[in-house]
C-alpha cells in the first residue's frame, strides 16, 4: 500500500522518499569520508615533513670523551665526598672516581663541553691544590693548610 506524503508542496509516495533519503544519505556519507580522509592525508604529510625535518637535522657529533687524573690531596672521607658532589656536577662530566688512598681524582668528561683546565680550576676552587696528573714525573703531593671545618 503506497502512502502519499506532501513534500515541498507535492505530493509524492513511499518509494520516492526513500530514494531521496537514500541519495541523501549517500551523499552525506561521502561527504563525510572526504573529510575524513583530507584531515588523515594532512596527518600523514606533517608526519613526513617532520620526519624528513628530522632526518635533515646535522647528526651531533660524537663526543669526545677523554680522560684525566689528578694528584690531590685530599684529607679524610669529608674531602673526598666534597669532591664528588661538586666536580660530579660540573658540565660534561661523564665518570668521576675519587680515591683518598691514592689522593687521586679520575674523570671521564666530554672534550666537547670541558677541559681539563677547567675541571683542575673547579678542584682548586673546592679548596684542594691540585699538584699535577697521575703518571707526569716530578710531581709529589705537598701538604696545604686550610680549615675544612672537620678535625684530622
Amino acid at each position: 500500500m503506497w502512502v502519499s506524503v506532501s513534500l515541498f508542496g507535492r505530493k509524492h509516495n513511499n518509494h520516492y522518499i526513500c530514494r531521496i533519503m537514500k541519495k541523501t544519505i549517500t551523499l552525506i556519507l561521502a561527504a563525510m569520508m572526504t573529510i575524513s580522509m583530507s584531515s588523515a592525508y594532512a596527518t600523514v604529510s606533517e608526519s613526513t615533513v617532520s620526519e624528513a625535518a628530522a632526518q635533515k637535522k646535522p647528526k651531533k657529533q660524537k663526543a669526545e670523551v677523554k680522560d684525566v687524573t689528578f694528584l690531590v690531596h685530599l684529607h679524610c672521607e669529608n674531602c673526598v665526598k666534597k669532591v664528588q658532589e661538586n666536580i660530579a656536577f660540573e658540565k660534561g662530566v661523564k665518570d668521576l672516581k675519587v680515591s683518598l688512598e691514592d689522593q687521586t681524582v679520575a674523570i671521564k668528561y666530554d672534550a666537547s663541553k670541558t677541559s681539563e683546565a677547567t675541571l683542575k680550576t673547579a678542584i682548586e676552587t673546592l679548596g684542594y691544590p691540585v699538584s699535577g696528573k697521575a703518571g707526569e714525573a716530578g710531581h709529589e703531593h705537598h701538604e696545604h693548610s686550610h680549615d675544612h671545618g672537620h678535625q684530622h
